[in-house]
C-alpha cells in the first residue's frame, strides 16, 4: 500500500540577518517584454525558497514594469537580490524599499 503521509509545509527560507521578520521590500523592475521574462524572475525566487506576497506586471510598448513584494527579508538579502536580478540579461533596472516604516527607506 502506497504511504500516504502528507507532506510537510513549505517553509519560507530563513533570513539570519533579519531582526524585523514583520518588515517587507518592494522591488520595481523594468525589463524586456518578453514571454519568458516572468519565468526568469520567478526561477530565481523558487531557487533561493523565497515566494513573493504581491507581483504586479504591465507591458508599456517594449518594457515590462514590474513590482513585487517580499516579506520577511533583511536589506543586506535584499540588496543582494537586487544585484541578482540586475544580473539577468533581460533586466534592464531595479530600484527596491523596505517597508518597514520605522526605518529609513532604501533605494538601490
Amino acid at each position: 500500500m502506497p504511504d500516504t503521509t502528507p507532506f510537510p509545509a513549505a517553509h519560507n527560507r530563513r533570513d539570519p540577518w533579519q531582526d524585523r521578520p514583520d518588515a517587507c521590500v518592494e522591488y520595481q523592475l523594468r525589463t524586456d517584454a518578453e514571454a519568458d521574462v516572468l519565468c526568469r524572475l520567478l526561477g530565481l525566487f523558487a531557487q533561493l525558497q523565497l515566494l513573493p506576497e504581491a507581483l504586479h506586471m504591465e507591458r508599456l510598448q517594449d518594457d515590462l514594469h514590474i513590482s513585487l513584494r517580499l516579506p520577511g527579508i533583511s536589506l543586506h538579502r535584499a540588496g543582494v537580490l537586487a544585484q541578482k536580478l540586475r544580473g539577468l540579461v533581460c533586466v534592464w533596472e531595479v530600484t527596491w524599499q523596505h517597508l518597514d516604516h520605522s526605518l529609513v527607506t532604501e533605494v538601490a
